[in-house]
């Protein structure tokens, strides 16, 4: 897998666990301390999020960061 590859499978991953939530992407900025543009863009594949970025979507998520890593099961949301 590229990274390009793994950017939009993590940016698809983050989009459909917050749409499940209900979680606008200015919701989740709020609650990660970022502002909506910067969500957009990790979701939208435009840039990469660090692992730190990462673990403060997942705590805003309220899930653990392996559940957000989990993109082998995308489709498979629990």
């Amino acid at each position: 897998m590229t990274k390009e590859e793994l950017s939009t499978k993590i940016g698809e991953r983050i989009k459909q666990l917050r749409k499940n939530k209900g979680i606008t992407q200015a919701e989740l900025g709020r609650l990660c301390d970022k502002d909506k543009q910067h969500i957009e863009l990790i979701e939208n594949h435009k840039v990469s999020a660090n692992v730190y970025t990462l673990y403060i979507i997942a705590k805003a998520l309220d899930i653990e960061l392996n559940e957000l890593l989990d993109i082998k099961s995308n489709n498979s949301l629990k």
